[in-house]
């Protein structure tokens, strides 16, 4: 026992000093330049010594009596680890000094900090530590086949132990089919006695039980639940399993408990089986395969992944040949975009079915080969039939001419037993619900095909009526539409009669008490939906008219609505708790069309008019004057009084309000979270006019939207603000403002925002109208990235997009686009381009940042990697210290602003072509040094346009100073090549491409013609 608790002493310091190596030599990379490789391997190398060193702790601290170590072998371990601490000791206090001599924020080259004989020292020590390494696996390796074959043994002494037990069972399974036989001899006598002509009303009757609708016919299949725990390779796992639903009549009672171990590779599992209830007791062992797969090699997984990933490219390339402009979308919805027919509707459709008869060819083939099962599933229970499900539903506005592809795979799968309703990592995760979660537009609803094809092979909600926590509007109206789902459900009846709309039938189970109005999987109320005589009797008869508003919304009907709200629903129902739960936010989750909107806005002003009038009958004359009402005005002058502090000074003056009159908390409806241009300009026809007051952060709904700019749509909103003559508050720095609006920020060096007329638009138009004093407007930072200030346009330049790969890019897009956008509109000055050229080689040169109003830090958001070191608001000592590290850089930063200006007065009368030339210059000269596979920096291409590095002779960038020779030359010759005719190809490659075009596409000005960003390309 002590030779082992040993070992996990000295694992464990050996694993402490190894974290102390891998810290110290990954600090090293922010402090020198110029690392070795050798580092890289040894940061790699001690990773993997520190997996190996917690898997042997983790296996020797455990039960000692339950391994087996011998003297010999616990002793060489030990005299392995020994060794290992020795040298990672060494290794650690190596590296930890040069860490702490790199203390300054300058970074110094490898070879000036570390001297020969030190890394001499470190390569020999990190050879010994990687010989001790592989010493300590070959060890390990032996100890784990040891115990493999210990588990081996133990399973044959189960099976051993199995076969006495299935003896038992023979024995228990002949005494039980003599006391059945038994049984059933008395269950004859007794119905011998019975009166066979007895009818209902006779003495008898009521022992007489009728079958329920249905009741002679079980169409359950057996649902099941399981845990397992993976250890060795091995898989234990014990399951339960039932043989029908809570609601089936000829439910037994009956329960299925499965134990036991299974194998991946190859698939057998050997378990032991107990059954309970329907007057049996029986156990079962067997040694059988399994259906539980590996997905990454599974071909039928493989064949549906390969299905999925071809989907994606068919609906990219529909999206891109999709004329934008034509298809009418709003700004203030987020449905997805419809293919409809025509041309291109056509090839989708063609691509699709193209696809899913090669899936089915696969599917086929790998089943009738035996490599795969269509009963596999993953050890988190997916299914191949959830993964096809989601597949399918990427074409469902194709399904109906889908339906037969469809049906043939659907049909492959459930012949070959595999489970139609089957939950994945959730009890309601069947295939179904994957059909539900695509579901989020009636549209989609209506073209959806494939619930049909489900259920017609046995699919069933059962699953999902028993989450209460799900009541959705989308799966009310994906159950009328698919009635037989509901067979099993307490209160079918009711549900029939509601879905047929049929009035008499549901009077009637109302007078008789058999409908629950509460119950809300599903509400009645939400199933007559669009059938306003039903809701009218459901309400009469003391239904919740919250319960169903938003299925109405969801379903646009506009007299449920109507009669929903008039019957007392509340239009911010949890408000006063919950601000974000109202209608309006149900609203946008449901795409509602301008017409419900406006309806909903009617609705609420009429709820104002019911608050002033309850205010003007309780409350006394003062008090109105103050809150801006008076006495005797009977009729709304207008809906955008202070709502709020009206209702706050009824519940003062302990006046009983309907909760139906809570008028939300927010300050105007302008500054709700999810407000659109729709729902504002409702707004403001209706008579809320006041879109420029403050809330209690102090933010106009102009600023809120900016600062939480959470969703695509918000950029129509702003131009609607912007169109009223909103602005930001002169008051306002606009640089610390955008330091803010990161998301805004990072939007507008998104795309190049120029119309095919050469018009500013969308983003771009916005930064340049947001700020009553533009967008040259400068703080007053005292950084050395600037002369002036910072300025907005140097926080465009700065702001990193959170998707690592476009960060570059969109640097690129927006320095070589600013000269084009500053003739079209933005009118910069020369001082702003000088500024911007000084910002972009700071952060080149990776000068440390000290400015007042630093950059924010955000889970998308990162800016050391590009934009220099960033401290921040500093004091004047700690600025003045940074400043004095990087005074050696500010000498090369004051040199290629020299030349920049110098160069600059002889390419004057053609600047915008001498802008992009000198940036083309800087990208090979003064390139940034981070660039790896998430950091990329894409490099322009050169076509028609002469290579920078044709001018370096010495092809050396040891300096920092500029090469005043080469980079002269090349814009002698490069400026007069892009006046020419280079520069429209040059200015085509920043434009976006494919699916970066798809993602972007619905922020297109739809009253513009756009300058071709959206076309396809790689």
């Amino acid at each position: 026992m002590a030779e082992v608790l040993g070992i996990v002493a000295g694992a464990a310091q050996l694993l402490d000093l190894s974290t102390r190596v891998l810290v110290a030599s990954s600090s090293l990379y922010g402090k020198l330049k110029n690392i070795p490789d050798e580092i890289e391997t040894l940061k790699k190398n001690t990773e993997l010594f520190i997996d190996l060193l917690w898997m042997i702790s983790s296996d020797f601290d455990g039960p000692i009596n339950s391994q087996v170590h011998s003297l010999h072998v616990t002793h060489r371990i030990t005299s392995i680890l020994h060794d290992a601490r020795k040298e990672s000791e060494g290794l650690a206090l190596l590296l930890e000094g040069l860490s702490s001599n790199s203390s300054s924020a300058v970074r110094r080259k490898w070879s000036a900090v570390v001297g020969a004989t030190k890394e001499k020292d470190i390569a020999e020590r990190c050879r010994r530590i990687e010989s001790l390494k592989s010493t300590l696996q070959l060890w390990y390796q032996h100890q784990g086949n040891a115990g493999l074959r210990g588990v081996q043994h133990q399973l044959s002494q189960i099976t051993i132990s199995q076969n006495a037990v299935q003896t038992s069972i023979g024995l228990l399974a002949q005494q039980s089919s003599t006391m059945i036989d038994s049984n059933q001899a008395i269950v004859k006598r007794l119905d011998s006695h019975e009166d066979s002509a007895s009818s209902l009303n006779g003495p008898l009757g009521h022992r007489r039980r009728r079958f329920r609708r249905n009741g002679a016919f079980c169409t359950c299949r057996p649902s099941s639940s399981s845990t397992y725990l993976r250890i060795y390779g091995l898989q234990l796992f014990c399951s339960r399993e039932t043989a029908h639903t809570p609601n089936c009549p000829q439910r037994d009672g009956s329960t299925s408990w499965s134990c036991g171990v299974r194998a991946l590779s190859p698939r057998i599992q050997m378990m032991v089986g107990i059954q309970l209830g329907g007057w049996t007791l029986s156990m079962v062992g067997r040694l059988s395969p399994h259906n539980i797969v590996d997905p990454k090699n599974s071909p039928a997984f493989i064949a549906i992944y390969e299905a999925a990933s071809a989907a994606r490219a068919i609906k990219s390339r529909a999206q891109g040949q999709r004329d934008c402009r034509g298809q009418g979308h709003s700004m203030d919805t987020m449905r997805p975009p419809h293919i409809g027919p025509g041309s291109t509707g056509l090839t989708v459709q063609e691509d699709a079915e193209s696809l899913f008869r090669t899936l089915f060819q696969k599917l086929r083939e790998s089943f009738e080969s035996g490599t795969a099962s269509p009963n596999d599933h993953t050890l988190g229970g997916t299914t191949l039939l959830h993964r096809f499900a989601l597949v399918a539903m990427q074409f469902v506005e194709f399904h109906e001419l889908l339906f037969h592809v469809l049906d043939d795979i659907v049909k492959l799968l459930v012949a070959g037993n595999a489970d139609p309703n089957a939950s994945a990592d959730f009890p309601f995760e069947t295939p179904i619900f994957y059909v539900l979660i695509h579901i989020w537009t009636t549209l989609r609803l209506q073209q959806n095909h494939l619930d049909r094809i489900l259920i017609n092979h046995g699919c069933n909600a059962s699953q999902i009526l028993q989450n209460e926590s799900r009541e959705e509007p989308n799966i009310t109206a994906f159950l009328k539409k698919n009635p037989r789902l509901l067979e099993d459900h307490d209160q079918y009846p009711a549900h029939v009669a509601t879905i047929q709309k049929s009035e008499a039938r549901l009077s009637f189970l109302l007078m008789q008490n058999k409908i629950d109005l509460k119950t809300k999987t599903p509400c009645i109320l939400s199933l007559a939906v669009g059938w306003t005589a039903g809701l009218q009797v459901l309400l009469d008869a003391g239904a919740n008219p919250d319960d169903a508003i938003s299925a109405a919304i969801w379903e646009h009907h506009l007299p449920s609505i109507e009669l929903l709200i008039d019957h007392g629903c509340s239009l911010f129902s949890n408000g006063r708790y919950f601000p974000g739960n109202d209608i309006f936010s149900e609203a946008h989750s449901s795409a509602a069309t301008p017409e419900v909107i406006c309806l909903l806005v009617q609705k609420l002003v009429e709820r104002r008019l019911e608050l002033q009038q309850l205010a003007s009958k309780e409350l006394s004359e003062t008090c109105l004057e103050r809150l801006g009402l008076h006495k005797h005005h009977h009729s709304l002058s207008s809906p955008d009084y202070k709502a709020l502090e009206v209702f706050r000074q009824l519940e003062a003056h302990k006046v009983q309000v309907p909760n139906s009159l809570w008028p939300g908390s927010w300050t105007t409806l302008y500054h709700h979270d999810y407000a659109t241009d729709t729902l504002a300009k409702a707004l403001y026809n209706a008579g809320f006019l006041s879109i420029d007051e403050l809330d209690e952060h102090g933010h106009s709904p102009l600023m809120k939207t900016m600062l939480h700019w959470n969703f695509r749509a918000r950029i129509s909103l702003v131009q609607w603000y912007l169109s009223k003559g909103s602005r930001l508050p002169r008051s306002l720095v606009y640089v610390e403002f955008l330091a803010r609006a990161i998301d805004f920020a990072e939007m507008v060096s998104e795309s190049v925002w120029i119309t095919k007329d050469l018009r500013l638009f969308g983003p771009l138009k916005i930064f340049q109208e947001l700020h009553p004093e533009g967008v040259e407007q400068r703080d007053s930072c005292r950084c050395w990235c600037s002369t002036t200030g910072c300025s907005p346009i140097g926080i465009i330049l700065r702001r990193a997009y959170f998707w690592f790969r476009f960060t570059f890019t969109r640097r690129q897009r927006w320095l070589f686009n600013l000269a084009r956008y500053s003739s079209l509109g933005l009118s910069l000055g020369k001082d702003t381009f000088a500024e911007i050229c000084r910002l972009e080689i700071f952060d080149r040169l990776g000068m440390a940042h000290t400015c007042s109003h630093g950059q924010r830090k955000t889970y998308h958001s990162d800016d050391n990697y590009y934009s220099g070191n960033d401290c921040g608001d500093k004091g004047s000592s700690e600025r003045v210290e940074i400043q004095e590290e990087d005074r050696h850089l500010k000498q090369a930063l004051d040199s290629y602003l020299e030349l920049y200006l110098c160069l600059l007065h002889t390419h004057a009368d053609r600047f915008d072509f001498f802008w992009m030339a000198w940036w083309i210059a800087i990208e090979y000269f003064l390139p940034f040094e981070k660039n790896s596979v998430y950091y990329c920096r894409r490099r322009v291409k050169l076509d028609n346009v002469c290579d920078p590095q044709s001018y370096d002779e010495a092809q050396s960038h040891d300096s920092y100073e500029p090469n005043v020779e080469a980079i002269t030359a090349f814009l002698a010759d490069c400026v007069p090549q892009l006046a020419s005719e280079a520069s429209p190809r040059f200015w085509d490659q920043l434009k976006l491409k494919g699916d970066d075009s798809t993602y972007y596409g619905p922020l297109i000005d739809y009253d513009s013609d756009i300058d071709g960003d959206w076309d396809d390309g790689d």
